[in-house]
């Protein structure tokens, strides 16, 4: 804990003794006295204050199926609107997982509507891969894949065109993301970027996986958890 988290927890443990706590009105006062002038002689705001409380959380899930290989796009397009950091697993392994990392209300959103996305495609794909159990397997796949890859490019495009203009001031972004570095590094996380693969575009059956993500309900994963105060956007690496 460096020296500045201190102050601030101090400062919240003064802002913590209020008559409703069962504080004097006369220590309550002086408490918020204390916290008042600490805030100026170190420069402080309120906001920095409970940023700095705020817990880390890491949320990790595996897929065995094509879904999963298309899924870092949306967990991409959710980290960048959420503000949480995200990885993972280079292609090519399986299980495929995916990583959340940052403050525990970012994760717990981007979990979610990552289960949205993830449960979208992977009920599209088992009514496909229906219609074309007839093909031979290498043929019935590769469609599936295009299918998964316009579905996945469409509901990272419908995800970032959520995101609201980054707020004013970039003092608290900046804090923000030196804590998140900071966590990382105290987890022993260290994320490497990798080249994408590209999307099969040029098939017909991408088409029409960018058609079905338009009928999946993306508001209904944000309008539980509405943004928690104090949310601050920060794209992430893959």
């Amino acid at each position: 804990m460096t020296e500045r988290d201190k102050i601030c927890a101090r400062i919240r443990a003064l802002r913590a003794k209020t008559v409703a706590a069962g504080c004097t009105e006369e220590e309550a006062l002086a408490a918020a006295a204390l916290a008042a002038r600490l805030l100026r002689d170190y420069n402080l705001t309120l906001e920095e204050a409970a940023l700095r409380e705020t817990p880390f959380a890491r949320h990790s899930e595996r897929h065995v199926d094509a879904v999963g290989r298309q899924l870092w796009k949306v967990a991409g397009a959710i980290a960048d609107l959420v503000g949480s950091t995200y990885w993972t697993s280079p292609a090519g392994v399986h299980p495929v997982r995916v990583d959340f990392f940052g403050f525990a209300h970012e994760v717990e959103i981007s979990a979610y509507l990552l289960g949205i996305c993830a449960r979208a495609m992977q009920t599209a794909a088992e009514r496909l891969q229906v219609g074309l159990a007839i093909l031979r397997p290498t043929v019935r796949d590769r469609r599936i894949r295009a299918y998964l890859d316009g579905m996945g490019d469409r509901l990272a495009q419908r995800i970032r065109a959520l995101k609201q203009p980054t707020p004013a001031g970039t003092g608290l972004v900046l804090l923000r993301d030196q804590l998140v570095t900071r966590g990382l590094a105290e987890a022993g996380i260290q994320i490497r970027a990798s080249a994408a693969p590209r999307s099969r575009d040029l098939d017909p059956e991408y088409a029409l996986g960018r058609r079905a993500a338009d009928a999946v309900a993306l508001n209904a994963g944000l309008q539980a958890s509405a943004r928690p105060a104090g949310r601050l956007d920060q794209g992430s690496p893959r």
